[in-house]
């Protein structure tokens, strides 16, 4: 079973995968933001470590995307996997 659309355009699945790690680092900064507004009752402070928190999470799943692929799979065959093939 192939992800690729016939017609070349990416799927459903392609196109949401940036709002995935989006997602999860905005869980990530309301959960920080959670902690310390219940520890210190300071908006401001939990806003401020809550933005901390989603960019470090965000550069963080950036990050770890870059360098992980699964066994066996060279970056030629996960390009034609996703759909990016020129």
């Amino acid at each position: 079973m192939s992800n690729q659309n016939p017609s070349g355009k990416p799927t459903r699945r392609q196109k949401l995968k940036p709002f995935e790690y989006l997602v999860f680092a905005a869980g990530v900064g309301i959960f920080i933001g959670l902690i310390v507004l219940m520890t210190v009752r300071e908006v401001v402070l939990a806003l401020i470590f809550g933005g901390i928190g989603f960019i470090a999470a965000l550069l963080l799943v950036a990050t770890l995307m870059l360098t992980i692929k699964p066994k066996g799979r060279s970056s030629a065959d996960l390009d034609k996997l996703d759909g990016f093939e020129p």
